[in-house]
């Protein structure tokens, strides 16, 4: 399987959102190679704990621009969001220094989660925000 690369199908239209995922794309791809190639663990728990910052990080951002903009669906959006932070933690605990080898099925999980939340999820916000642009 091919890493996961930023691409124009994964825009949701707004431009601070797309940059943030643009970091989780990247890291997520750092996480897949780290997988097949066996690195360190304290590489893997080094990419880890980037990406549990960059996606707290983003879903603040988030979250925040769903709260002052009323978007209807922030309840239901951040609850996924938060499933995703517990994930997270469990996989720094699993895969950090010390502990086993981060393997494929970790990395995919992540690569498959970010797909479907940035193109459902995300996809939904974006199209509602670029709807109720304010004048």
């Amino acid at each position: 399987m091919a890493g996961l690369v930023w691409s124009d199908n994964c825009s949701v239209g707004i431009d601070s959102i797309d940059g943030e995922h643009r970091v989780l794309f990247d890291t997520i791809a750092e996480l897949e190679s780290a997988a097949t190639q066996n690195l360190d663990r304290e590489t893997v728990a080094a990419l880890l704990t980037k990406l549990a910052n960059a996606t707290r990080e983003h879903f603040s951002q988030e979250e925040e621009l769903m709260k002052t903009r009323s978007y209807p669906g922030l309840a239901l959006h951040a609850a996924n969001h938060q499933r995703l932070i517990e994930k997270l933690n469990a996989f720094a605990a699993r895969y950090g220094p010390g502990s086993q080898a981060m393997d494929q099925h970790a990395a995919n999980f992540l690569r498959d989660w970010l797909l479907h939340h940035v193109q459902n999820d995300d996809r939904r916000l974006g199209a509602w925000l670029r709807d109720r642009k304010p004048a």
